[in-house]
């Protein structure tokens, strides 16, 4: 079976935390996820390929943070690929992201009986709306867990706040223990003017 293994985000950026994901691609022929851990990004070359050709914002995270571990000899297939289409659906995936962060919003302002859950997905629609956002606001795109905080359009959610929802996003996925000042973070959200910070910058890409 041949397929190549990478290593990218946190690890390559120089940004290892006790809480940060272990990013590990692997690109093969023909997909076969259960031959690797269940946490390892799995995708075929044709799939990369379309990423690559489509300016897709993950080939984008790929072509420039990526560092390649197996096998450790030749270019390996994301060099031979070369620089991605640019990527030009910037305002349709913030638009998308959005959506969930609004519906997020508003399930706590009904009390979900999920706030953990709601908590973290609007902390990953707050990330990922910077990350999309950065590649026309900042001189190169940022795929850091705190581009929020790194765009010229200052961010209203205190930082401690964000990183108590990226710790609910993690008890979430991953099973760790529940923030214990959620419900201080909850009513921070409802309360800050995120979405009219995520129309400014909707306003500018």
């Amino acid at each position: 079976m041949k397929h190549e293994i990478y290593i990218f985000g946190s690890m390559t950026r120089g940004e290892v935390t006790s809480s940060s994901d272990s990013d590990v691609l692997v690109i093969q022929e023909y997909t076969e996820p259960h031959l690797f851990p269940p946490s390892w990004s799995v995708y075929s070359r044709k799939t990369i390929e379309t990423y690559f050709a489509a300016g897709r914002l993950f080939a984008w995270h790929l072509h420039l943070e990526a560092v390649q571990v197996y096998p450790r000899t030749g270019p390996g297939f994301l060099k031979d690929l070369g620089e991605p289409a640019p990527y030009s659906s910037v305002a349709e995936d913030i638009a998308e992201l959005r959506f969930l962060l609004e519906n997020s919003i508003l399930e706590l302002q009904r009390n979900s009986p999920s706030p953990i859950y709601e908590l973290g997905l609007a902390y990953t629609a707050i990330r990922d709306i910077a990350m999309a956002a950065s590649w026309s606001m900042l001189a190169k795109p940022s795929f850091s867990r705190y581009a929020p905080y790194e765009l010229p359009v200052r961010c209203p959610l205190p930082l401690t706040v964000y990183e108590t929802a990226m710790r609910a996003r993690h008890a979430s996925t991953r099973g760790t223990a529940e923030p214990r000042d959620y419900d201080l973070a909850v009513r921070h959200l409802k309360a800050t003017p995120i979405l009219e910070w995520v129309e400014s910058i909707w306003s500018q890409t």
